[in-house]
């Protein structure tokens, strides 16, 4: 019973490396990595994405972050498609001191985005919603310390959104890829 228990997952997932499952997330925990070695018309595809100027400090940080996925893959690449990307982020207290003030904040982040060719009437290719939550302690009497975590939560929610993004773009351009 136990065997048959262990082999049945086995199974499974040889049968889904045979019909071309690719894993997005890789062992241990890793980061999500594009797999695009496979294909290098996704490759180009991807570093033709130009992504547009987002607004605000975190914006920048987050275009930075989009475009080491996209335009450094092969710089110099003509743009033929454009990105654009909003980033929101809403905080919440969860928890409180008993003087009131909050000893831990959760943040609620999202990336709205769109992929349009390049033509002068823009068509829209792909649209999609990434989100992603994330938490830090706020030390009590410690200023530097919190806006230290702070600032790696949001470091953090930035690369997390824009691997997301990354991954729904080239989800967009494999199917346009393979449509013709």
């Amino acid at each position: 019973m136990w065997a048959r228990r262990a082999l049945f997952p086995a199974a499974a997932l040889a049968l889904l490396g045979a019909c071309g499952f690719r894993p997005l997330y890789g062992p241990d925990g890793e980061a999500v990595r594009l797999d695009t070695s496979d294909d290098p018309r996704l490759v180009q595809a991807m570093a033709a994405v130009r992504v547009a100027n987002i607004p605000e400090r975190r914006g920048q940080l987050m275009r930075r972050a989009l475009q080491r996925r996209f335009e450094d893959s092969r710089p110099g690449t003509p743009i033929r498609y454009d990105l654009q990307v909003r980033v929101n982020f809403q905080a919440e207290a969860l928890g409180f001191r008993r003087d009131g003030t909050a000893s831990r904040v959760r943040f609620l982040a999202s990336a709205p985005w769109s992929l349009t060719d390049g033509a002068p009437t823009p068509t829209v290719l792909g649209r999609g919603l990434a989100r992603t939550l994330d938490s830090y302690t706020v030390p009590d009497g410690a200023f530097f310390a919190a806006e230290a975590s702070r600032d790696d939560t949001e470091r953090r929610l930035i690369e997390e959104l824009a691997d997301r993004v990354a991954i729904g773009v080239a989800a967009t351009l494999r199917r346009r890829l393979a449509a013709g």
